[in-house]
């Protein structure tokens, strides 16, 4: 039961730490536009040649439309492929897509253990020959799990290599950095190991999925003994769930405020607007900035300041 309350906690951890990362960046004061586009939430052709609703006569007078499918056009292949890292760093991105990937494949390997675990509830067991979908579960899990432990494996030592050898990315990694590559590592190689050696079905792991869901119930049939290699798999999965949120890998899932928040946010600013309100409280703001020709000493205000000669 220990592994299950562990398993608990660190799924709490997460939910509390995303759900304040997520609150603190909704109540951020308003970023600094980058006015960088084309900006993919465009309709129309606009968003291929970088064009802007406000190309349009009297574009305040008219409705907004946006394109969720370009959008998605762009969003998929950056998130999936890491497309922005492919084109602006061929070399980084060969050893960071196989982590990212394989990040992304345990994840679907997840998924498909609580549909498993599910399942179990209406008596179905995953097992091959006990039909085409529970067929397809079994083999789909072996296939994203056995790929996403392997490229997980090898993507975080291929990139803590690339740290370690490369006098660019070595001069501003921190303690942190390093830290989470072997931490995933040895995650990952724990996991892979226990995978070869004790439960190649994924069995075992879809049984735990089982006693989480029901607290601590165990399915019928015939389940694997749990190994010491099993045991150390779980903890290491339930400390990863609890890490992500607290470190900077937060990012996959933070990453879709940096667009929508920032690099695509061209919401207009109309008088009496929301926008228009938080542009004034900042400008209300005092701040404290180093550089002594922009005259930020704590007590003129960002109005004063961009309305004067800042001294």
């Amino acid at each position: 039961m220990s592994l299950y309350f562990l398993s608990y906690f660190c799924f709490i951890v997460f939910v509390i730490a995303a759900a304040l990362r997520v609150y603190r960046q909704l109540t951020l004061p308003v970023h600094l536009r980058w006015e960088l586009y084309p900006v993919k939430h465009e309709a129309g052709d606009k968003a291929a040649y970088g064009g802007s609703y406000m190309e349009e006569p009297n574009w305040w007078e008219k409705v907004r439309k946006k394109s969720l499918g370009n959008e998605l056009k762009f969003m998929i292949p950056e998130i999936f492929l890491l497309r922005g890292l492919r084109e602006e760093n061929p070399r980084l991105w060969k050893v960071s897509f196989p982590f990212h990937f394989g990040l992304y494949l345990l994840i679907g390997t997840f998924i498909l253990l609580f549909i498993g675990a599910g399942s179990m509830f209406f008596g179905v067991r995953i097992a091959p020959g006990k039909g085409s979908t529970a067929s397809l579960l079994y083999y789909g899990t072996i296939l994203a799990g056995f790929l996403g432990l392997t490229l997980g494996a090898g993507g975080s030592a291929a990139l803590l290599r690339r740290r370690l050898r490369d006098p660019a990315l070595r001069n501003y990694s921190g303690i942190t950095d390093y830290f989470n590559l072997i931490f995933f590592l040895i995650y990952f190689v724990v996991s892979l190991l226990a995978w070869m050696f004790n439960d190649p079905s994924f069995d075992g792991a879809r049984a735990y999925i089982y006693g989480l869901l029901t607290f601590g119930s165990q399915p019928q049939g015939d389940i694997p003994a749990r190994s010491f290699l099993g045991g150390l798999t779980i903890a290491l999965t339930s400390l990863v769930v609890a890490y992500i949120p607290l470190t900077h890998m937060s990012h996959m899932f933070m990453k879709y405020f940096m667009y929508h928040s920032v690099r695509w946010e061209d919401e207009p600013n109309l008088k009496g607007s929301r926008l228009e309100a938080a542009i004034l409280q900042n400008l209300g703001f005092k701040p404290t900035w180093a550089a002594s020709h922009v005259g930020a000493d704590g007590q003129k205000t960002w109005g004063k300041i961009a309305s004067g000669p800042g001294k």
